[in-house]
């Protein structure tokens, strides 16, 4: 059982913002660690205060914002960014 990554209109101009270098590591860590863990949400960390019910993954000094809906096994990227930017 393999859980669906999808990526928001708006994750997509972030990632396509990135080197590609950069771009193809959180690719690679989407759909080679997340997507195929029996629970992703075990591998995140959640978030609190403006972005709460959101979780985060942590790739180099980048940061990937998801929300998971477990019923129907989907990861959603909401937002990819640089750690010092990510969170304002």
């Amino acid at each position: 059982m393999s859980w669906e990554i999808e990526i928001d209109p708006e994750a997509r101009r972030d990632l396509d913002r990135l080197s590609k270098r950069d771009s193809e590591c959180i690719l690679a860590f989407l759909h080679g660690r997340v997507a195929q863990h029996p629970n992703p949400p075990d591998l995140a960390t959640r978030l609190s205060g403006s972005k709460e019910g959101l979780s985060r993954f942590r790739v180099g000094d980048y940061r990937i914002v998801v929300k998971f809906y477990k019923s129907r096994l989907v990861v959603l990227v909401i937002e990819i960014g640089h750690r010092r930017e990510v969170y304002r």
